[in-house]
Parts: C-alpha cells; sequence; structure tokens
C-alpha cells in the first residue's frame, strides 16, 4: 500500500462524525472519572456506543466511503452490534486458557501463543468486518489465509497497532501528568478509531483480490453510472425508431446529430447507437452511422475497428458505402491489404451510381481491375 494511502486513511478519525464523537466522548469520560464511582455507568455506556461506533467506521470505510459515519441513534442499541463483545471475550478467553495451559506446556510457549494471537486479532477483525460473521472469524485457517491473501497490506495495519501501542504507553507512563487527562483520552481514542479505519482501508484496497464488493467502490459507481447511461440511451432509440418509423427520416437524423454532439465521447456514442441500429429490420440508419463513424475511427488510426465494421456493414447491407469516394478508396485498400477480396470488390460495385461523376472513376478502375486478377 502506498505510504498517501495509509495517511489517508488515519487522518479519516478526525474527520466529520468521526472527529466530533472523539472530542464529545473525551469529554464525557473525563466527566466520568471525575465523577469516580458515581462515573462507572456513564463511562460503561460512553465505551460501549464508542466500541461499536469502531466497527461501524471499520464497515463504513470497507465499503469505500469517503467521510467516516455519524453516531446514530441505532448505534446505541445494546442489541444492534456485538462484535465488540465477542471480541472482548475472546481475547479473555484466549489469556485465560494460556494461563491455565501454563503449567502443561510452559511459559515460552505461552508467551508464543500469545503472540501468535495478537498478531491475528487485526484479522479477526478484518473477518468480522469483511462478513459480519464472528463464527468465520473464529476459524484459525481463515484468518492465516486472510494474512496470506493481504501479504504486505497486512504489515501496514499491524505496524499501526504498534505504534499507536507505543503512543499510547509514552501517553500513560510520561505524558499522563503534563497533558492534560482530556488530551490524552482524545489520543488515546483516535489512536484506536484509526487502528479500525486501517483494516477497513485495507478491506477496500483488496476488494478485488477478497472478492469483496464495496457499495462506493469505483467500479460500481461507474457501473451504475453505465446502467443509468443506458437506461437514457434505451429511452432516446426508442425516440428515434417512432420518428424513423413513422416516416419522419430527416427528423430522426437531426436528433441523433443533436444527441451525439453534445457527448463527450462522439465516436463511442455512434458506436453505440450503431450497435442498437443494426439490430432494426431496415439497415439504413445503421449504414447512416456507421457512414459517420468510418471518418472518424480512420483519423484515430483505428483500422481494425473499420475493418470490423465495415465488413459487418456489407454483410448486413451490400448497399452500404462511406460519405466520399476518398474513404470509399482508403477502405478499400484496407480491407484488400487485409485480404478479403470479396468486401472490396462488393464496395467498389456500382461506383457510378453511388458517386456519378466523380473525378476518383480512374483510380476505382484499376482497383477493380486489380481486384480481378
Amino acid at each position: 500500500m502506498h505510504a498517501f494511502a495509509v495517511l489517508r486513511y488515519l487522518v479519516l478519525p478526525l474527520r466529520g462524525g468521526a472527529g466530533v464523537l472523539v472530542v464529545v466522548f473525551s469529554i464525557l469520560l473525563l466527566v466520568a472519572i471525575r465523577a469516580k464511582f458515581l462515573g462507572i455507568p456513564l463511562a460503561l455506556i460512553i465505551l460501549s456506543w464508542f466500541f461499536k461506533y469502531a466497527f461501524v467506521l471499520l464497515d463504513h470505510v470497507a465499503e469505500g466511503a469517503a467521510e467516516p459515519p455519524v453516531l446514530a441513534i441505532e448505534m446505541m442499541n445494546p442489541a444492534s452490534e456485538q462484535r465488540p463483545l465477542c471480541l472482548l471475550l475472546l481475547v479473555v478467553a484466549g489469556y485465560t486458557l494460556t494461563d491455565n495451559a501454563a503449567p502443561w506446556i510452559g511459559d515460552t510457549v505461552v508467551m508464543v501463543l500469545r503472540a501468535l494471537g495478537v498478531l491475528l486479532l487485526p484479522a479477526v477483525v478484518a473477518i468480522q468486518g469483511a462478513t459480519g460473521s464472528v463464527l468465520q472469524s473464529l476459524n484459525p485457517l481463515a484468518c492465516f489465509n486472510l494474512v496470506r491473501r493481504l501479504g504486505g497490506y497486512y504489515l501496514w495495519i499491524l505496524v499501526c497497532i504498534a505504534a499507536f501501542g507505543a503512543l499510547a504507553k509514552v501517553l500513560v507512563t510520561t505524558w499522563l501528568g503534563v497533558l492534560p487527562l482530556a488530551a490524552c483520552i482524545a489520543v488515546l481514542l483516535y489512536g484506536w478509531l484509526a487502528v479500525f479505519a486501517m483494516v477497513g482501508g485495507v478491506l477496500f484496497e483488496q476488494r478485488l483480490e477478497l472478492g469483496l464488493e464495496a457499495r462506493y467502490a469505483p467500479e460500481r459507481r461507474q457501473s451504475r453510472h453505465d446502467a443509468e447511461r443506458d437506461r437514457e440511451r434505451g429511452r432516446f432509440m426508442d425516440r428515434v425508431f417512432a420518428e424513423w418509423r413513422g416516416g419522419a427520416v430527416n427528423n430522426a437524423w437531426r436528433t441523433i446529430e443533436q444527441h451525439v454532439s453534445a457527448s463527450q465521447d462522439q465516436t463511442g456514442e455512434l458506436a453505440w447507437l450503431h450497435e442498437r441500429a443494426s439490430r432494426w429490420p431496415d439497415q439504413r440508419l445503421a449504414n447512416r452511422l456507421a457512414m459517420e463513424m468510418v471518418p472518424r475511427l480512420v483519423e484515430a488510426r483505428r483500422f481494425t475497428e473499420v475493418l470490423a465494421l465495415v465488413q459487418a456493414r456489407v454483410k448486413a447491407d451490400a448497399r452500404f458505402r462511406p460519405l466520399s469516394s476518398t474513404e470509399l478508396i482508403k477502405l478499400v485498400e484496407l480491407v484488400r491489404d487485409a485480404g478479403d477480396r470479396p468486401t472490396a470488390r462488393t464496395l467498389l460495385e456500382n461506383f457510378e451510381q453511388h458517386f456519378p461523376n466523380d473525378p476518383a472513376r480512374g483510380t476505382i478502375a484499376r482497383l477493380i481491375e486489380q481486384l480481378q486478377r
């Protein structure tokens, strides 16, 4: 992952609703600490909301959202999000099991198992964020598989966790008596959210590798845009078809010209219209659209597309010809050089009928003679 992408996800908890939440919750936790025993209920409520919000932030970032979510009423429901509690129980269970097993397996093995558990804990969180399933996150094979598929991306998560862990230690041991307590709490809250934002960001960056469908991914936005564009094009073609079928051929063509001139990709728009018009029983509109496409494609030196277009047009309607004799000569030479002499001969048929008194008839005659050899 590029450093810029890392910084982008680390800054995310400072923006929008997440930044406001860090400030407000820091003040409320400070009030709870000052209240001592009476502040315990407030602290538990605030921490419950905060840990739930961390998972919501992870989900939001994994979906590709540009801004963090705002704390909503439904997030405060104790039954709305169980992943923080499950994560806490997993950590407690792991520590308890290894502690009880220490007399049989030794302290060294216990340390190795706990270190391995800490290294896999981000994978557990990532799987819960990717699938929403606590059961899948408890599968060690699924965790190892996720780590393997993330590769170097997973190292960034561990680096961030290590960095914020070191920062938390410095805050508690050194800066706690120097900085205001509210500021220390805010830094700790930010660090926790930053780690979850980082996990969500890695899932989003690797969504294709992991097979995840992110709601705000560029490819999904493009897909929705393409779908809407196709619906608009469909309505437009229905209108053109109605005009064409009603005999208003000139009106239909003017409608197309206005539509194409307003497009940023005029050649692409002509290609789409041609594809739709080529399905009609009447091939005249498809021929006319192909006539407009030929010079644009030739100018762009997209000769493979020109060849495919001309061959398809001649096959669908042998009456197809380009707009000018100059373009006709270029097309004949192109298909001839491609080895398609039958199409070249078809394009040269009835030249005088299509281009009466054209000065290129001498060149056409020589081409006809060459193709007959």
